[in-house]
């Protein structure tokens, strides 16, 4: 950032509200971040055969249930 933007910044919010939005951004940003490595994992859980699946205690069925849920299915346990 530019420092004439700096200035008019400060001058516009206070130093603790910019603090609270850098956190409230870094929190968005990791969650961002799980959820596409949540997204990944469901992919990589449809692509393992059955011999995989019986070495992680999976059935084809439970992988391919967890597989197909949408990203932001069961959000519960990031708010947790």
């Amino acid at each position: 950032m530019r420092l004439a933007h700096r200035s008019r910044l400060l001058a516009l919010f206070p130093r603790s509200s910019l603090t609270r939005l850098a956190e409230r951004y870094e929190r968005l940003r990791h969650r961002l971040h799980y959820l596409r490595q949540r997204q990944a994992s469901r992919r990589e859980l449809l692509a393992l055969d059955d011999h995989q699946l019986r070495d992680i205690g999976k059935s084809r069925r439970q992988a391919e249930q967890e597989g197909r849920k949408r990203f932001w299915q069961d959000l519960r346990r990031l708010t947790e």
